[in-house]
């Protein structure tokens, strides 16, 4: 497919899909919740779950509005299989483990105190739930869904891969090389969520992946993408004894060699998956 008719899909079926996430949350955050705030004089915390549940709730309903009737073709990725959904938030946290797991054992990553949490951390899960949840259907669902049509699988999911990874650079301040590390690491979890996704057709499994693997990360008390902020509330307060390219440096483990391993080896699996399940298109083949 010509540059000329993937900018032009873009314009007419990823646009739409992109701007009705981004209505849906500004109608939450500015609207709904101020306003309910106002009127029934929420406290601080029930104004925040108030503010998260309605979310993920407008989100939702703008996604599955642009699968009905913007984008062409059935959609199914909305279909939730519990026992589907349990294996890859089981999946999403066993790959963060093994990662930083390892990383333990090996001594470049140490355990200087454990604190043993905070009763806080179950905000910050169901906060990490619904921020993984917004990015699956932004990058997965809408953008990987839109280039795909016409792409085919492969080409979509490396462009798709690269914008995720490009929007994570900001997360910490690094230098030109901490950020071509991240660039390639990021793509390559990116491309990771999205083989998943292609595979299991499910936004629900990739979601729980992707939420567990964050969180088992906080977990560790190591940074997350290059941020920080939950690292007080973590059980484990670590940190480094390594080089950069072993521990990953401001963006934590995801920018490790070895994560970078675990996950191609991962995402050669997935994609394996995926094309004898009959579900990795070429190009053109969905157009």
């Amino acid at each position: 497919m010509s540059t000329l008719k993937v900018l032009l899909r873009l314009l007419k079926h990823g646009l739409p899909g992109l701007l009705l996430v981004v209505a849906a949350v500004l109608v939450v955050r500015q609207g709904l919740v101020p306003l309910a705030t106002a009127a029934f004089g929420l406290e601080p915390a029930t104004a925040s779950l108030l503010r998260r549940s309605a979310i993920f709730l407008a989100v939702l309903l703008a996604y599955a509005a642009w699968r009905r009737w913007v984008l062409p073709g059935p959609a199914h990725d909305l279909r939730f299989r519990p026992l589907a959904v349990l294996a890859g938030g089981l999946g999403g946290g066993a790959h963060a483990a093994v990662i930083t797991l390892a990383g333990f054992a090996a001594g470049y990553y140490v355990v200087v105190a454990v604190p043993g949490g905070s009763p806080a951390l179950l905000g910050v899960a169901g906060l990490i739930a619904i921020a993984a949840f917004l990015e699956e259907v932004v990058y997965r669902g809408v953008l990987f869904g839109t280039l795909e049509d016409g792409l085919g699988s492969t080409a979509a999911m490396w462009l798709q891969s690269l914008v995720f990874a490009a929007m994570h650079l900001s997360n910490a301040p690094a230098s030109p090389v901490e950020l071509a590390t991240t660039l390639v690491a990021g793509t390559l979890i990116g491309a990771l969520w999205t083989a998943l996704y292609a595979w299991t057709r499910s936004l629900w499994v990739v979601t729980a992946h992707h939420a567990c693997w964050n969180f088992a990360i906080i977990l560790t008390g190591l940074p997350l993408s290059g941020i920080g902020d939950w690292r007080a509330l973590a059980p484990l307060e670590s940190a480094y004894r390594g080089p950069a390219w072993l521990t990953g440096g401001v963006f934590g483990p995801e920018d490790a060699l070895l994560c970078q391993g675990v996950v191609a080896i991962s995402l050669v699996v997935f994609i394996r998956l995926a094309r004898r399940s009959g579900r990795w298109f070429p190009a053109g083949g969905r157009a």
